[in-house]
């Protein structure tokens, strides 16, 4: 299994996106605020649209619950130490 790393400025601009969704706005204030700010999309260099909002949230989320649920390791160690004797 390999893990996809997203590359910062990417990663940086799903933040954005997510954090502006937590914090209560549309999917077309969203767009209307990335467009504002003369944000364009990383592959397609388009405006944003509020589908494309939808989309990119319910594929960020999957991700974030994707990431959640992976260990990536489990080690188990035993130490014995030896038992003093202990006048009382």
């Amino acid at each position: 299994m390999s893990v996809f790393r997203i590359q910062n400025e990417r990663l940086k601009r799903l933040e954005l996106i997510y954090n502006l969704h937590i914090k209560g706005l549309s999917n077309k204030e969203i767009s209307e605020y990335l467009n504002n700010k003369n944000l364009k999309t990383f592959r397609t260099n388009d405006i944003y649209t509020p589908k494309l909002i939808w989309m990119t949230l319910k594929k960020y989320k999957i991700r974030l619950l994707r990431n959640k649920d992976n260990i990536i390791q489990i080690k188990e160690c035993l130490y014995v130490t030896p038992l003093n004797e202990i006048n009382y």
